[in-house]
């Protein structure tokens, strides 16, 4: 019975980070897109094109995590 009380323990546990990466994915998302928005158009361009690369992965990442935790019910 024990077992059964820890494995639902610790989905709750894996639920709430989820919801902790998927949130602190887009906090990082944001923060990158305002580097990326500043550094476009100066002689740090490509830096900034690196970036929206970057963001898109991240992204993705984010979608991913997102599906994971709707099949994780």
């Amino acid at each position: 019975m024990s077992d059964v009380l820890n494995i639902q323990k610790e989905e709750e546990i894996f639920k709430v980070f989820l919801a902790h990466w998927i949130n602190h994915t887009g906090d990082h998302i944001e923060g990158y897109e305002e580097w990326a928005v500043q550094l476009k158009g100066t002689s740090k361009d490509q830096v900034s094109n690196e970036i929206y690369l970057a963001i898109e992965k991240m992204t993705a990442v984010q979608r991913k995590l997102m599906e994971a935790k709707i099949h994780f019910r």
